[in-house]
């Protein structure tokens, strides 16, 4: 929905006066409008007045224009600041430069201030690490808040483990909120269980 010219006018003017909150949603109308130079402006000086929304968008814009450096300083002060949004970018940017032990510390902040992405990539850095249990725990934790890929995955790692009876619940858990891989999954298991006629019934919805 546009802005009005006349709610616009008031809310650069409340930002010029160093509104930290209208300064952020100055910013957030720069970039919408694909003014990105006004956005960075407005954001830098929403970051710099401790507005740490303000400090993780910059970090996201800069990271998007390369300038990864100063996106991790940005990140950085956001996270400890508290922003569980930045610390998830934090420990995405960490993890992709190869930094898994700083990604695994930042994803983990982020988890426990209840940001339901990091539980999920948290439980996947887990998994990579053959750590099972805490990837268990994890998995579950995201599927309780309703990430419904970490009740498939989850009902992967269950399986994995020999817990076929758990893992099946998980599979229909996922399959009956539409997710196509936990229903092939769910066909997959019931097949192997000997439940052919079922198994090709979800086969069918998971194909489409």
């Amino acid at each position: 929905m546009p802005l009005p010219p006349e709610a616009l006018a008031n809310l650069r003017r409340a930002a010029e006066r160093g509104d930290g909150t209208a300064m952020h949603n100055l910013a957030h109308f720069y970039h919408n409008h694909s003014d990105f130079e006004a956005a960075e402006h407005w954001f830098r000086r929403a970051a710099a007045a401790g507005h740490t929304r303000s400090m993780n968008n910059l970090a996201v814009l800069l990271d998007q224009f390369g300038e990864l450096d100063e996106a991790e300083s940005w990140y950085r002060r956001a996270a400890a600041a508290g922003n569980a949004n930045a610390m998830f970018n934090l420990a995405t940017m960490l993890y992709q430069c190869g930094d898994r032990r700083d990604a695994e510390n930042w994803y983990h902040h982020a988890a426990m201030a209840g940001h339901v992405d990091a539980m999920y990539n948290l439980a996947r850095l887990f998994e990579d690490q053959d750590r099972l249990d805490d990837a268990e725990a994890w998995f579950g934790e995201a599927a309780d808040h309703g990430d419904i890929d970490a009740v498939n995955n989850l009902g992967i790692l269950l399986r994995r483990r020999g817990a076929t009876t758990e893992a099946r619940r998980c599979f229909r858990r996922a399959a009956d909120l539409g997710h196509p891989r936990a229903m092939a999954n769910l066909a997959a298991l019931l097949e192997s269980q000997g439940a052919h006629r079922e198994a090709e019934a979800w086969y069918r919805r998971a194909a489409g």
